[in-house]
């Protein structure tokens, strides 16, 4: 770990390293439901619709026959002591991620998502992370 001999010299590099954190929490959840490994398939315009935003979600909807993952959040200049949303505005999100009315993949996608994939990005950049920054 590098060696600092003022408390703000510290408090600068740890907040640089927590910034880094979040980022690329963000950026990895973004890209894994933009992920057809992920997110249920028909057009692709759900995979499409996971805009990142800073300070409230995102009104963002993409056009009809957009089919690629969105990369928005690696645009942000990400601040660890603000809030950010990864949100779809799709009228059928909500149906398809939260009550299961797809069948590409199981009922429980998004859920799983959250509950078991979520964890394993946060360990992912936290040891991430702790490398760059040496912590």
């Amino acid at each position: 770990m590098p060696t600092f001999n003022r408390p703000e010299d510290l408090k600068r590099h740890l907040k640089r390293a927590m910034d880094s954190f979040a980022a690329e929490v963000i950026v990895t959840a973004q890209a894994e439901l933009g992920s057809a490994s992920v997110s249920p398939i028909d057009t692709g315009r759900l995979r499409s619709s996971w805009f990142a935003a800073e300070g409230s979600a995102s009104n963002e909807v993409p056009p009809e026959g957009a089919n690629t993952p969105n990369t928005d959040a690696q645009g942000l200049r990400v601040d660890s002591s603000k809030t950010y949303h990864l949100t779809s505005n799709l009228p059928y999100t909500q149906s398809v991620a939260l009550e299961g009315h797809v069948v590409s993949k199981p009922a429980n996608w998004f859920v799983d998502f959250v509950n078991v994939r979520i964890p394993k990005i946060q360990a992912a950049a936290g040891k991430l992370t702790k490398e760059r920054f040496e912590l």
